[in-house]
């Protein structure tokens, strides 16, 4: 797993990167050469940001750092809590696996009636789409490998959450 963030953090940082340089460029080209701005800049901007956010998900889930209602799972009893962790990680499985597999039928269907862009880069849809069942279908794989080791060893998915209970625990 730790090959796989590391393989996604590169990637986000390099489409962020062109991201940003990209707003840089587009920002100077307006205040000091107008005749050189670009009308798809804007465009592609968001493609490079949208792709970067749902590249970074799949770490996310793996250091339990996404979004999860915790707040009252962190203060329960062991027993309760590893239940809801459970629970948890299964309707994030189910959810992203979901939400991948009907992002490979939006993919099909833009390139099926070539949608494309309105800009003058006329860019297919169907390459940007291609980002959601990537990044929901790594969200699905970093589940279902949490929860396997959560079922099996009984390891906490989320080491530092069991930190937070023992330390609230010393400090009663």
């Amino acid at each position: 797993m730790r090959a796989l963030t590391r393989f996604e953090t590169l990637l986000m940082g390099g489409v962020a990167g062109v991201a940003i340089l990209l707003v840089v460029y587009e920002v100077v080209a307006r205040y000091l050469v107008p005749s050189m701005l670009t009308n798809w800049g804007g465009e592609v901007i968001i493609y490079l940001v949208v792709s970067a956010v749902l590249i970074g998900g799949g770490s996310l889930v793996t250091s339990g750092q996404h979004v999860r209602a915790d707040l009252f799972i962190r203060l329960a009893p062991r027993p309760v809590r590893r239940t809801a962790e459970i629970a948890s990680l299964i309707a994030g499985l189910v959810y992203c696996g979901i939400v991948a597999w009907y992002g490979l039928d939006m993919v099909e269907f833009a390139r099926m009636i070539d949608i494309r862009s309105d800009s003058s880069l006329q860019f297919p849809q169907w390459i940007f789409y291609i980002i959601v069942p990537l990044a929901f279908g790594s969200m699905s794989v970093r589940y279902a490998l949490l929860l396997w080791r959560t079922v099996v060893s009984g390891a906490d998915p989320y080491p530092s959450d069991g930190d937070y209970q023992a330390a609230r625990q010393e400090a009663d």
